[in-house]
């Protein structure tokens, strides 16, 4: 499980996709004001966000046994896993 949580993406690849995201929605603002003027801002704002917020949570789930409070709770998942193996193992009577 470290080796999977201490992998993150290539430098390389998220320079790429951040460099062209961006360079993309500056352009697309760009033609969308001049093709439908100033009124088209509010809609190309919330679809920027929306684009950005994608990036953002691919960002998050790069590193998802973190301690934070929206990462998975790897923890207590694995408590709760022993305590049923322990029971399982007290129920079959493998142990005395």
């Amino acid at each position: 499980m470290e080796r999977i949580a201490a992998t993150p993406l290539p430098y390389i690849y998220v320079v790429h996709l951040r460099t062209f995201l961006l360079l993309y929605l500056f352009l697309w603002n760009l033609q969308g004001i001049d093709s439908h003027g100033w009124a088209s801002i509010p809609a190309l704002l919330a679809a920027s966000w929306a684009l950005l917020g994608i990036e953002a949570a691919a960002v998050e789930c790069e590193q998802p046994f973190q301690l934070h409070s929206n990462h998975l709770p790897l923890g207590k998942m694995c408590v709760v896993v022993a305590k049923n193996v322990a029971q399982t193992i007290k129920t079959v009577g493998c142990i005395q």
